[in-house]
């Protein structure tokens, strides 16, 4: 996982569909729960994202390093957009967590999610957050599953209906 590093695509909406991938980017930049913890969306593409959220002293634990709920959460910020970037609308089913390592107060988190695999009904993904910018040793590894379901984010007439049978 990690940083992209030319080895494989950086999978992108294609440009007559931007618009699309647009108000998508609005929908997911604008979610209450990111809000209420910091997280930002640094990036997305289709079946990968990249969340950060810097830990203050109210995000901590009672050891006084980042809360394991608020790593939790920004793997999860990751997945969620990760797993609803092609516009289907989909929901967790699962997601299990390993923790390797603390996150320290004050100091960047980075999650990323990466699709691993989709089929009609369900996908995988696999989540990492890290350190820093990102290429540091992981401090959580994830894996998630989702359910896709038939409904789509903006409304279903606004996709191509090869785009729906692909995605």
């Amino acid at each position: 996982m990690g940083e992209f590093d030319g080895n494989e695509p950086e999978p992108r909406w294609p440009d007559d569909l931007s618009s699309l991938a647009g108000e998508l980017d609005g929908l997911f930049r604008s979610n209450p729960f990111h809000e209420q913890i910091g997280v930002a969306v640094e990036d997305w593409g289709l079946g990968w994202a990249r969340t950060r959220v810097v830990p203050s002293a109210d995000l901590a634990n009672i050891i006084g390093t980042a809360h394991g709920g608020v790593v939790v959460g920004l793997a999860d910020a990751a997945f969620e957009i990760a797993c609803n970037s092609y516009g289907r609308q989909c929901v967790a089913v699962e997601l299990s967590a390993h923790f390797l390592a603390r996150g320290e107060i004050g100091s960047p988190l980075v999650a990323d999610a990466r699709e691993i695999s989709r089929s009609a009904r369900l996908a995988s993904y696999e989540v990492e957050v890290r350190t820093g910018s990102g290429t540091s040793s992981p401090i959580a590894a994830f894996l998630a599953l989702a359910y896709r379901t038939d409904l789509w984010h903006l409304g279903p007439d606004r996709y191509p209906e090869d785009w729906k049978v692909r995605h």
